[in-house]
């Protein structure tokens, strides 16, 4: 059974100066962007979540820049109190224990803190004003808290085989509930534009291992704008069970994928799937909810 995971992007806001060096998602990085400041309203935030639920979709994703603590709170309070939908919220390394009290609190399922790369030198060069040694810790405090983590792995960036392995045995002894596996693709107009993307078969490789490393894996994500269409059926045979930024169509917002600026159409993701004998955790509810 393959798990599908829509987004709801609320602010694409970032408070850091220096962007990261492939990000394509924060106001002013990339013309295929978002590119202009965008932020969701409380009816959007609403209308887009009340929409995933009836086209059969259970999970979202709440993301945003550093800087956005109150809005995607908000934006969780406003999710669960009108949906059945499962969250992930993800803002990066923008939290401490008490804001993971306060997500708590307010019913989040997961949190997403990626590390994308564990090599201090290559985080530093990619992401000058972000913390490695912050987002470990968030890692950390979010354990502690008892809600799920989800900590995932860039790959293609300038990384090397050791540093993978390193980063999936600190994620094991993380005890991490969710992977996501990333395949860098180039955004244009960022300083990484012209860097080749992630190869398929590292993406596959690293999904291999990660399943075949981490025993406390509850889900092995692959998002859509990293792996894309052609990648769908592989990642899944090499042991991903989550699809994520999944959109049905007619969704009401307009949306940017974070690792490139495609997302995945439900109505088209389906028949693949069911071509190839894979299930998913897709239920439509009838037009009358």
């Amino acid at each position: 059974m393959v798990e599908i995971t829509s987004t709801i992007h609320i602010s694409n806001y970032c408070s850091f100066k220096r962007k990261c060096a492939y990000c394509g998602f924060a106001v002013g990085t990339s013309v295929e962007g978002y590119f202009y400041l965008t932020s969701k309203k409380r009816e959007e935030i609403k209308r887009a979540a009340l929409f995933i639920e009836r086209n059969g979709i259970k999970r979202v994703s709440l993301s945003a820049g550093y800087g956005n603590f109150q809005k995607v709170l908000s934006a969780l309070e406003i999710v669960k109190e009108n949906t059945s939908l499962r969250v992930l919220i993800n803002i990066g390394g923008d939290l401490d224990t008490e804001k993971i009290k306060l997500l708590k609190g307010a019913g989040v399922d997961t949190i997403c803190c990626n590390l994308e790369t564990m090599n201090p030198r290559l985080f530093k060069k990619l992401k000058p004003d972000d913390s490695l040694e912050k987002r470990m810790k968030v890692c950390y405090q979010v354990k502690e808290q008892g809600v799920e983590l989800s900590s995932g792995i860039l790959v293609g960036i300038g990384e090397s085989e050791e540093d993978r392995e390193k980063h999936i045995e600190f994620l094991k002894e993380l005890e991490v509930e969710e992977v996501p596996v990333m395949g860098f693709r180039p955004y244009k107009n960022t300083p990484m534009e012209k860097n080749p993307p992630a190869s398929l078969s590292l993406q596959l490789d690293v999904i291999k291992r990660v399943k075949e490393h981490i025993n406390s894996l509850r889900r092995l994500t692959v998002p859509f704008p990293t792996i894309l269409m052609k990648g769908l059926i592989p990642a899944i045979r090499a042991g991903a069970t989550n699809i994520a930024t999944v959109i049905p169509a007619g969704y009401p917002l307009v949306v940017k994928g974070v690792g490139s600026p495609v997302v995945g159409v439900l109505e088209e993701i389906l028949p693949l799937l069911e071509k190839h004998g894979i299930k998913t955790n897709v239920e439509k509810k009838p037009l009358s909810v």
